[in-house]
């Protein structure tokens, strides 16, 4: 197995509305160095399910990588920090108030990953 380093730049939060609630959809920004290819500006989704808390990853990458969707949460969760559910006097932060927004945060991580 080889090792593809990933780049995480940015959120793009999003709402998309359904039958009967909305979900919401959160668009990553990234980049990834594996096996001597660089892959720019690549994105994926992260769909977030209020209740219980739970995130369904959906990316199309050039290689298998089975940590790909815990690492993409791992830097939803840190781009967005403890400021998520914080309410001050200008009001509540976090995604629920954004729309057509982007959260910036690097971050970066290496994963095990094997060819198509």
């Amino acid at each position: 197995m080889s090792k593809a380093n990933f780049v995480f730049h940015g959120l793009f939060p999003d709402v998309v509305e359904k039958k009967h609630s909305p979900k919401q959809i959160v668009k990553v920004l990234f980049d990834v160095d594996f096996n001597e290819q660089f892959y720019s500006h690549l994105l994926a989704d992260i769909e977030l399910f209020d209740e219980e808390n739970e995130y369904e990853v959906r990316a199309k990458l050039p290689f298998k990588c089975a940590e790909f969707s815990a690492a993409a949460i791992q830097y939803y969760q840190f781009a967005l920090g403890p400021q998520a559910k914080t309410i001050s006097h200008s009001g509540p932060k976090g995604l629920s108030i954004a729309t057509n927004n982007v959260i910036r945060a690097q971050w970066q991580t290496s994963l095990e990953a094997t060819e198509l």
